[in-house]
């Protein structure tokens, strides 16, 4: 006999309501379907709240670096700062001295020090240095959904973030044919790795998102031959942005002449740029100026905005300031990124192209509207 029913969980990385909308994805197999408003800022900022249900300020993840000198697990850094460009910026470069610095931290979670200048290391720490999925990876000491599902005896099953969307889903497979899970998250980031290198509307992103309907609808077949009902959810955390235009703030910054670590000190994300002011107000004054000239169609983000967004945070831990760039624009170079990039996300999530969306075979027991609720669907499988 059959056991029943199987709860698919999909992850699907950067697939916005825009674009499933746009491109009916799977709307005949998924037909209840739902915009879900999005936060402001990055995966790393989302993906805590789905897991939990908790907002940014309560599981304390907004982003990867914070200003925090006394902190900082990056000293050595300060001896590569002589480096040219052309080394230090390089990618793999960068990729090699994370996976090393990542291994003699002992961090668990994503590491990446992407493009942050080595002379800045010094002044910044990093955020999840703890596995998300595993046992006590957030901030805030929330349990996820995984440590939920086991509480309540449920056999469960999900991917390993760390390996390809392919070796995932064949992980799931393998799963789906033994019958004995009753629920898997199947974490896939291809389609975000796809757009932000050619934006949303290219040939290869097409390739990408057949290939993906043609796994999603295998998992289907092979989920109802094994299990008498299959209840498969696809979600996402945010959306994606074709980028028009970029900005060479950080640069024309840096040329002000202020003094890193004692005036102020900054982040610059991909949209969008947050400082701290150890020199005082006088320098905030000066910086807040400065922001307000800008010919970018960018603004500083009122504390009331924050607090709106559950990105407010009292010790203000990731920011003293923020400035967010308009949709479609990206700060180039950035912390993130050296170059252009042609899709991206992480603008207001009051854009249409931000917000994340829910596309479902059944009908969710009760509507979800923000990424909390996602987590009370994942529930639903308890």
């Amino acid at each position: 006999m059959k056991p029943r029913p199987l709860n698919l969980f999909v992850f699907a990385d950067a697939l916005g309501w825009q674009i499933a909308q746009r491109r009916q994805f799977l709307v005949e197999l998924l037909p209840h379907r739902s915009e879900v408003e999005t936060l402001l800022g990055y995966s790393c900022t989302c993906d805590p709240t789905i897991l939990t249900g908790a907002e940014p300020d309560e599981h304390g993840h907004f982003s990867f670096f914070v200003f925090d000198p006394k902190g900082s697990p990056f000293g050595w850094a300060r001896h590569l700062g002589w480096l040219p460009d052309s080394i230090a910026a390089h990618h793999r470069v960068r990729n090699r001295v994370s996976q090393f610095t990542g291994r003699r931290l002992g961090y668990t979670g994503y590491f990446q020090l992407y493009s942050v200048p080595f002379a800045r290391l010094p002044w910044l720490d990093y955020t999840e240095k703890r596995d998300l999925y595993e046992p006590g990876g957030i901030i805030g000491g929330q349990e996820t959904i995984f440590a939920q599902w086991s509480r309540a005896g449920l056999p469960w099953t999900r991917s390993d973030w760390r390996r390809s969307d392919a070796e995932n889903v064949e992980h799931l497979r393998t799963e789906i044919r033994r019958g004995e899970i009753r629920a898997a998250y199947l974490f896939t980031a291809g389609l975000d790795a796809i757009m932000h290198r050619h934006g949303t509307k290219h040939p290869a992103v097409d390739a990408a998102f057949d290939r993906f309907e043609g796994w999603l609808r295998g998992l289907w077949e092979l989920g109802h031959s094994h299990y008498s009902e299959v209840r498969l959810h696809v979600f996402s955390d945010h959306g994606m942005t074709d980028t028009v235009a970029s900005s060479r703030m950080m640069l024309e910054f840096e040329a002000l002449g202020l003094s890193y670590g004692r005036d102020y000190a900054a982040v610059w994300d991909s949209t969008m740029v947050r400082f701290w002011f150890p020199g005082g107000a006088t320098v905030r004054r000066e910086v807040e100026a400065w922001l307000g000239a800008r010919p970018e169609s960018g603004h500083i983000i009122a504390d009331d905005q924050l607090a709106r967004w559950r990105c407010l945070f009292p010790d203000r831990r990731y920011g003293e300031l923020f400035y967010l760039l308009s949709n479609g624009t990206i700060l180039a170079p950035s912390y993130m990124n050296r170059g252009f990039v042609h899709g991206m996300h992480g603008y207001s999530p009051d854009e249409p192209d931000s917000a994340a969306c829910l596309l479902s075979s059944h009908v969710p027991t009760m509507p979800v509207t923000k990424l909390s609720g996602l987590h009370r669907l994942l529930r639903q499988a308890e």
